[in-house]
């Protein structure tokens, strides 16, 4: 028997250093997200490896705060066992060499895939690892504030392909969904939230998901250190409303 340690698959490392310099959003799964509006391009997620083997590929594109990011997310937390990566691509750290090897992976997730069009250099990187994956038989998620037409792609071979992915628009969650977001949330937390608390709060602060993530994070912290359960009047020192 050979005492010779097995290497690690080329690449191994860089990924690795990837994922810890982006890392995923603790909070950024399946179960956090109400899908109100989104509930095919939900399930389609979730079932990435179901059905016949080959390349698939999907386009999710909205504004900031859609949702957008998070389903990103969610679907390399449930792809992680067999090589998932997050990349946001207006991170000005990501460079093209970066994508480099990463047609190794089972899935890769492209963010904000609008800041690297028109760039030479850059397009050239999205081609090869798209068709990397595509002759792997992997998975290719890409996250834009624009729809598939509105790409604008110096190459003409990397905006078909694009326009090609099967694309879902996120839709935002309106005020109930957001309200039931937060309860389940402060609920997994212990913090209870009453109907006259919410609706002060989702009255007063920002629509975009992120801050409302943010602001609860806040609250939780406030609720703890003064013992107090959440109410109006310390909802308004907190968040200075």
């Amino acid at each position: 028997m050979s005492g010779r340690r097995s290497q690690p698959p080329a690449g191994a490392a860089r990924h690795a250093q990837l994922a810890l310099r982006f890392p995923l959003a603790a909070r950024a799964r399946f179960d956090d997200f109400v899908d109100a509006g989104n509930e095919e391009l939900v399930r389609r997620l979730k079932e990435l490896d179901a059905g016949e083997a080959g390349f698939r590929g999907y386009l999710l594109f909205g504004p900031a705060g859609s949702g957008r990011s998070h389903l990103l997310q969610a679907a390399c937390h449930a792809h992680a066992g067999r090589g998932a990566m997050y990349l946001p691509l207006a991170d000005r750290l990501l460079t093209p060499q970066m994508l480099d090897g990463l047609d190794a992976l089972g899935l890769v997730a492209l963010d904000d895939v609008d800041a690297w069009l028109g760039r030479e250099e850059a397009e050239r990187a999205l081609l090869a690892l798209y068709q990397g994956l595509q002759a792997a038989g992997g998975r290719l998620l890409v996250g834009s504030a624009r729809p598939p037409a509105s790409l604008a792609c110096r190459f003409p071979d990397l905006g078909s392909r694009l326009r090609g992915l099967a694309a879902y628009q996120v839709q935002p969650l309106g005020d109930a969904g957001r309200a039931l977001l937060l309860r389940r949330l402060a609920a997994q937390r212990g913090l209870e939230v009453g109907a006259a608390v919410l609706d002060f709060w989702l009255s007063r602060s920002p629509r975009e998901l992120p801050a409302l993530l943010a602001e609860l994070d806040r609250l939780d912290q406030a609720a703890m250190a003064a013992q107090r359960r959440l109410t109006v009047p310390l909802v308004k020192q907190v968040l200075g409303l």
